[in-house]
C-alpha cells in the first residue's frame, strides 16, 4: 500500500502488507507539512492526538507508553497518570502482565500480537494495518478481548491505533 502526504502529495513510501494491494493509497503527513501546519498554530501533540477520532497510544522503544489520546483513555478507563510510563500489558490489564515476570517477560508474551507488532515497527520501520490481536484479562480461559491494531513509526515513537474492539 502506498503512503502519500495528504497535504502536498509527497510519496511517503510503501507499507508492506499482504492484506492490501500495492495499488491502494493511504495518507499521512510529511515532516515539512507537519512543521508548516503545527508550528504556526502552536498545536501541542496532545491536542493533535485528542483531535483524532480513533484510540491512539504513543509507545517508546522500551514498549512503554508515552501518551494516549482521549479516545484511548476512554477505552482503557484510565487517566494519563495510570498510563504514561507503564508497559502495554499493565495498561491493557493483560493477565500475563500480572505474573511475577511482568509484561513482555512471560512465555505467553512471545505470541503477543500487540507487542510483536509494535516491536517490529520499531525494528524495521514497517507500518502494519489492522493486525488481529487479542488479550486475556484472566488466565483461566476467560473471555478474550479482540482487537484490530495498526502501527506507524514517527521519529522515535510508534503510534499504536486501535481500529476495532470486540470480545468472544
Amino acid at each position: 500500500m502506498k503512503r502519500v502526504c495528504a497535504w502536498c502529495k509527497k510519496d511517503l513510501g510503501t507499507i508492506k502488507t499482504e492484506m492490501y494491494s500495492e495499488s491502494l493509497i493511504t495518507h499521512g503527513i510529511c515532516e515539512e507539512c507537519k512543521n508548516a501546519f503545527f508550528d504556526p498554530l502552536k498545536t501541542t501533540l496532545m491536542d493533535f492526538l485528542d483531535g483524532l477520532n480513533v484510540p491512539v497510544i504513543v509507545v517508546d522503544a522500551t514498549v512503554s507508553i508515552n501518551s494516549a489520546n482521549r479516545q484511548a483513555r476512554e477505552l482503557l478507563h484510565k487517566e494519563l497518570p495510570r498510563i504514561v510510563g507503564f508497559k502495554g500489558g499493565d495498561v491493557f490489564e493483560c493477565a500475563y502482565a500480572a505474573l511475577p515476570e511482568g509484561c513482555g517477560k512471560t512465555i505467553h508474551c512471545v505470541g503477543c500480537a500487540i507487542r510483536n507488532t509494535v516491536v517490529d515497527t520499531f525494528r524495521t520501520g514497517t507500518s502494519h494495518l489492522e493486525i488481529p490481536a487479542y488479550l486475556n484479562h484472566t488466565i483461566d480461559n476467560g473471555p478474550e478481548i479482540r482487537f484490530l491494531i495498526s502501527t506507524e513509526k514517527v521519529n522515535d515513537v510508534v503510534l499504536l491505533r486501535i481500529d476495532k474492539v470486540g470480545s468472544n
